[in-house]
């Protein structure tokens, strides 16, 4: 009998093992909406099978949300945003939503003082990259790089601000009232922006995309731009873009 023993508690601990066997955790399905005029991102996610608990990580902190709720509200801007569920003391792979700025550097664009030069606007493509383009491409046009009747100051224009207009897009611009790109961290509420906006050196600015020029809606992106460098009809700006419709988070490195 003893020689069989350790084949017997063997087959025992094998037995144990596969019963306590880690349950597998999936990601959890998560949507999101902009809240509170895109002040806040709230989120919704669909049970997952053997959770006890769902973890929601805001650029790594953590928030624990217990089983039978499924819903969270991110109050703050923030670059990252993770749900993961947990069952015991095991953690399932996690959900991300990355809500940084997408960021476009030495993006130059010109005066119409300059004639040689064919980029006097600026738009953002469907990846919200920012690219310099002609005043010949007037139905993506974002911005229009102006300036004023003296032509001793430079500005920013909405395309329904010019004559003739480019587009209907009803965009525009507010003073940030810094210096520092990182630290323009959400974009204002309306009420502070113009469709015209004088620029200078240094200076950041949030901009507002209404395409709808119907208010404040989740059809809306916000972005963030700072003047670089200013060389005769030349402007370099590093641009920020909001990829979330709705929302006026600007977090960035």
């Amino acid at each position: 009998m003893m020689r069989y023993l350790p084949a017997m508690l063997g087959a025992l601990l094998l037995l144990v093992i596969s019963c306590t066997k880690t349950a597998t955790l999936e990601p959890p399905t998560v949507s999101y909406t902009p809240i509170d005029d895109g002040t806040k991102l709230h989120l919704t996610w669909l049970a997952v099978t053997n959770a006890i608990e769902y973890h929601v990580y805001v650029d790594g902190v953590k928030s624990v949300v217990l089983s039978g709720t499924y819903s969270f509200d991110v109050t703050g801007p923030a670059k990252l945003i993770e749900v993961s569920a947990v069952a015991a003391s095991t953690e399932g792979d996690k959900w991300r939503l990355t809500t940084a700025v997408q960021k476009t550097t030495n993006l130059t664009v010109y005066t119409p003082a300059d004639p040689q030069q064919v980029n006097h606007a600026f738009y953002f493509d469907t990846a919200g990259a920012a690219v310099a383009i002609p005043l010949s491409r007037p139905s993506d046009i974002d911005f229009v790089l102006d300036t004023s009747q003296t032509a001793s100051s430079i500005q920013l224009r909405s395309p329904d601000s010019c004559s003739p207009q480019y587009n209907t897009e009803s965009n525009s611009s507010a003073d940030a009232g810094g210096t520092s790109f990182p630290d323009l961290k959400i974009a204002p509420a309306p009420g502070v922006y113009s469709k015209v906006r004088t620029i200078s050196l240094d200076s950041v600015y949030a901009l507002w995309l209404d395409p709808g020029a119907n208010g404040w809606s989740a059809d809306d992106h916000v972005a963030k731009i700072k003047v670089e460098a200013i060389s005769g009809t030349a402007v370099t700006f590093t641009v920020g873009y909001q990829k979330i419709a709705g929302l006026r988070w600007l977090m960035s490195d």
